[in-house]
């Protein structure tokens, strides 16, 4: 860590003895610094990662503050014309960047993740260059995603979440940034992906194994098939989980169209943003 951004291992000694860096020890006795917590700690003092490389990070990451484009102080814009090309790579640094100078996931996908998805979601229906764009767009911000992910994977979680996109709700990519949300709110988070019909997502809450109860279920909805089945359904299920205090979370496009906010066991979400504070206040905030 201390090559990465350009620090002594004296001043690395001193930020663990002060418990500003979580350490573990190897059966020699020493020091080891998980890269998880190095990232953790790079954010949190807005540092300027040296050799990124070091940290599993893109070498050509560079300065983190350092996002140069014609489209000047407009990055949202940049990442659009980064992914509407087809540049995965520069789509990753670009985004890992901001991650890195301390922007949340939450922050990303209402921002940049959203507006680019949906302006090509709307080329989408124009031509076939349009359908390609989405489609290799869509698989580039997974892969950026689940890279995220291995950077917020909590050591010691705060609680468990199971979700997925709703039945007949083909998009992955919406439970996926639900899936990282959680992560980097300090959750344990199994995402069981697009078309998960709510009775599937009960059997995985109320299994054979109670030890494995989540303490929170999730459902992304983008499009909803039938709306007066999907909703009774969803407070039957939303009854139970009340029952066994596990609380129950929709958000998405769709989500406000099931009408189930008076439920007192359902909190409704419009942003990523709105999910991870309450995730935070109601699990409390992530541990090392």
């Amino acid at each position: 860590m201390a090559v990465a951004i350009g620090a002594s291992e004296s001043s690395l000694k001193r930020w663990t003895d002060q418990g500003l860096l979580t350490v573990t020890r190897t059966a020699g006795g020493h020091r080891r610094i998980p890269v998880t917590e190095a990232i953790r700690f790079v954010r949190e003092r807005q540092l300027t990662l040296v050799k990124p490389e070091v940290l599993g990070l893109p070498a050509s990451l560079g300065p983190v503050k350092d996002l140069e484009s014609d489209k000047g102080d407009a990055p949202d814009e940049i990442f659009y014309d980064l992914l509407r090309s087809g540049h995965d790579i520069g789509a990753r640094n670009h985004l890992i960047a901001r991650f890195i100078g301390g922007e949340r996931i939450a922050s990303i996908a209402d921002g940049p993740l959203r507006s680019a998805m949906q302006a090509l979601g709307e080329a989408w229906h124009q031509n076939p260059q349009g359908i390609l764009m989405e489609h290799r767009a869509t698989e580039i911000c997974v892969e950026v995603l689940q890279e995220l992910r291995n950077m917020v994977m909590p050591s010691h979680p705060t609680g468990r979440a199971i979700g997925g996109a709703i039945g007949g709700d083909p998009y992955k990519l919406p439970p996926l940034v639900a899936t990282s949300v959680l992560n980097e709110c300090g959750m344990q988070a199994v995402n069981l992906g697009a078309d998960t019909p709510i009775d599937v997502l009960e059997l995985a809450c109320f299994g054979d194994t109670v030890e494995i109860q989540p303490d929170l279920a999730w459902l992304s909805v983008s499009v909803v098939e039938s709306l007066p089945q999907t909703r009774n359904t969803l407070m039957r299920f939303s009854d139970r989980c009340q029952s066994a205090d596990i609380a129950v979370c929709i958000g998405g496009r769709a989500a406000r169209e099931l009408d189930v906010a008076d439920h007192p066991n359902i909190e409704v979400h419009g942003t990523m943003i709105e999910f991870a504070d309450y995730v935070t206040r109601r699990f409390g905030p992530r541990t090392a």
